[in-house]
């Protein structure tokens, strides 16, 4: 690429950027606030016992996502913006046969286990987690797709038309079948069961995912196996404190607390799109392996601090305002609380845009090791924290683990690609077009 070329990439870029931010980010809106709307309901149809019910179960989900699936939502995506690599359909439908095999495995393994360790749910319940845990991915591997191809209003409707039809199904269950918390389960489960059969269905008739190969499948494992302690530990960051909630203080406390956690989760539906409509820019510029480029990408990591804590702030005076109106009098408390998820999400979102760099060079062990530092933390602290200070002991938990990870991502990234940390200035400038001179 010419000098000439570079200099003019910014503007376009930065409208490519917000067009996409615009859509992304009303999807993340809409497909967040339909089952936000739900715990207006939900609060009131369920105690906060079979509330708590529904918690376990998320929080199930995320554990069995450590095995399936393997996140390789995030390879296809990375190949298909770096095709050079190899066939990016032959790959994609090697993705969809590792997922589906890697699925029914934690499948088996939730349903023996689970029940067990502290997850109150029937074996088939346990089971059904994992299928959502998989589902999941496969989703994310057609909405990677359509992004890679810039091709943000599919992919957005995929994301509105899951949540639609989560909470569709939901309502059903709860309000006409009168299944309490376990009507809940089983309508996500199969609005994610239904929206995965149709975006492989969709991945096969665009030809974006073609006949598995072994050495593709090889690939993948190399790609996500070093993944599953990563994934596996970035559960217990998130859920550590729920964990200990739960086993110290039981269900209906989990109600509440998940609640909080609920309404905090909104700062991270934001993060989510901008990390969305920034990533194949990042990506982009990364791979140009030009000093200008990689100024862009550390200006941004620097400015998204400040930004997401106001954001942070901002919203917590929105929920202290809202909860009474929201939510349920037994669940009123929640409204506090959620300052420690609206935190510990602005440092997620800040983290974000550092993985990034540990995705695009394929080193994901690394981004494996500060996951695992951070959970350990975590897993030693939440018992403790909550034993101590109740509640609140989990919030704080769940702030500091965000903020280990956040320092261990930070000084992990210098290993593994040269970045240009130490002159944020300098970035800044270049970012915004203001500096003609690429660092050295």
């Amino acid at each position: 690429m010419t000098k000439r070329a570079d200099m003019a990439a910014p503007g376009a870029v930065r409208a490519g950027f917000l067009r996409s931010g615009v859509v992304y980010g009303a999807a993340n809106v809409l497909s967040a606030a339909v089952p936000f709307l739900l715990l207006p309901v939900l609060t009131r149809a369920l105690s906060p016992q079979q509330y708590g019910e529904v918690i376990s179960f998320y929080l199930l989900v995320a554990v069995c996502a450590a095995m399936a699936g393997l996140g390789l939502h995030s390879a296809v995506g990375v190949r298909w913006l770096d095709q050079a690599s190899g066939d990016p359909g032959r790959y994609t439908g090697s993705a969809i046969v590792v997922v589906l095999i890697t699925t029914a495995i934690a499948a088996i393994m939730a349903a023996l286990i689970a029940p067990h360790v502290g997850i109150e749910l029937a074996p088939g319940l346990c089971a059904l987690a994992a299928v959502v845990a998989g589902a999941n991915v496969v989703n994310g591997m057609r909405f990677v797709v359509w992004q890679s191809h810039q091709r943000p209003f599919p992919a957005a409707m995929l994301q509105v038309s899951l949540a639609l039809l989560n909470v569709g199904l939901s309502l059903v269950a709860v309000l006409v079948m009168h299944l309490g918390g376990e009507g809940r389960i089983i309508g996500a489960a199969s609005a994610s069961v239904l929206i995965a059969v149709a975006s492989i269905m969709s991945l096969v008739h665009d030809r974006a995912a073609t006949r598995a190969s072994w050495v593709d499948i090889r690939a993948l494992l190399r790609f996500g196996a070093p993944l599953t302690p990563h994934t596996l530990a970035g559960t217990l960051i998130g859920n550590a404190d729920r964990f200990a909630v739960a086993s110290q203080l039981g269900a209906a406390t989990l109600g509440v607390y998940g609640t909080a956690t609920q309404l905090g989760s909104v700062i991270g539906v934001l993060a989510d799109a901008a990390t969305k409509a920034y990533s194949p820019t990042a990506y982009r510029w990364l791979s140009r392996r030009s000093a200008r480029s990689r100024l862009r990408v550390v200006a941004v990591a620097y400015l998204s601090i400040p930004c997401w804590l106001l954001i942070a702030a901002a919203l917590w005076g929105v929920f202290l305002f809202v909860a009474p109106l929201l939510l349920g009098a037994q669940y009123r408390s929640a409204g506090i609380l959620t300052i420690w998820f609206l935190m510990g999400g602005a440092m997620n979102a800040v983290y974000l845009n550092i993985a990034g760099l540990f995705f695009f060079t394929g080193k994901t062990e690394w981004i494996s090791l500060a996951s695992v530092a951070a959970s350990l933390l975590a897993l030693v602290m939440a018992p403790l924290a909550v034993a101590r200070f109740g509640v609140v002991g989990g919030g704080v938990t769940y702030v500091v683990s965000q903020a280990i990870l956040l320092a261990a991502a930070f000084g992990l990234a210098g290993r593994i690609t040269p970045m240009p940390w130490r002159r944020p200035r300098l970035a800044i400038r270049v970012l915004f077009g203001r500096s003609t001179a690429a660092a050295a």
